[in-house]
């Protein structure tokens, strides 16, 4: 089915394959007890954080470097000493060794980085004025995923809401830059989507939803009762997007002509008594 959306007023469609279906009547976001509560941008969904200050923006560009150019090595793919992760797409030419890379990238966890996770966690408790961290109780481990998206891809989720899976029900998500992030890659959103209604929203179920042949884990929504109107907020390095889980997000076209995007996508839980 052609999926027909916009992103800053500038329109865009692309094929996305699966069993479609109108959800039921139902509100999924919950009005009290989320974790966004006490925001003051609760009615939109989402806001910008500052996390952290230049030189920790730095060494996170540094660790994703290091686990990128390991990844290389892995493959046995030799890089200049110049080499940049914004230019992953010299490297990775094939959707086969693009594959290959991202099986690694989406399992990472915490080990991973020479980062204090810690503080992070901290500052978004402070910032949602609610008790947050990586402990997950329907998890073994924490997952961070490191998405890369090559310039003018399919490299894409389709449009989605993560509390659609059941592990993401509870938590908060934060997407960081990384690196050829900004205006014409960064992750779309789309603001207010967190209080539609189920019945007004065309999707596939669970596993469901394929682009260009590969299926994507998150349901895809293909259309909706209201107008797909995404927007880019566009953090800048040091900065993290914070968004409710049932915001519909996703479809992050890079449209940079030569930089391949990257980004860290974690999702901290609610650790309140229920």
């Amino acid at each position: 089915m052609k999926f027909a959306f916009s992103i800053d007023g500038t329109p865009y469609s692309y094929d996305l394959e699966g069993d479609f279906f109108w959800g039921k009547d139902s509100i999924l976001f919950r009005e009290e007890g989320n974790l966004i509560e006490k925001s003051t941008w609760k009615d939109r969904g989402y806001e910008i954080l500052s996390f952290m200050d230049i030189s920790l923006g730095k060494t996170l560009q540094h660790e994703v470097k290091r686990i990128i150019q390991s990844i290389f090595a892995e493959l046995e793919i030799e890089l200049p000493v110049t080499f940049k992760i914004e230019d992953y797409h010299q490297y990775i030419d094939t959707q086969e060794l693009h594959q290959k890379v991202i099986q690694k990238t989406r399992w990472l966890t915490r080990s991973d980085f020479q980062i204090d996770w810690n503080a992070l966690c901290q500052k978004a408790s402070d910032f949602l004025q609610q008790p947050v961290n990586f402990n997950n109780p329907l998890l073994k481990d924490e997952i961070i995923i490191l998405r890369i998206s090559r310039p003018r891809s399919l490299d894409i989720n389709p449009l989605h809401r993560d509390g659609y899976l059941d592990l993401w029900e509870n938590v908060i998500n934060l997407w960081l830059p990384i690196a050829g992030c900004n205006e014409h890659s960064s992750l779309p959103v789309l603001p207010g989507s967190h209080l539609w209604n189920e019945k007004d929203i065309l999707r596939t179920g669970n596993k469901g939803a394929s682009i260009n042949g590969l299926t994507y884990h998150v349901p895809g929504i293909v259309k909706a009762n209201y107008p797909l109107d995404m927007i880019r907020p566009n953090p800048q390095p040091g900065e993290a997007l914070v968004f409710t889980p049932y915001l519909i997000h996703g479809s992050a076209l890079n449209l940079n002509l030569n930089q391949t995007r990257f980004s860290l996508e974690l999702r901290l839980s609610d650790q309140r008594k229920k």
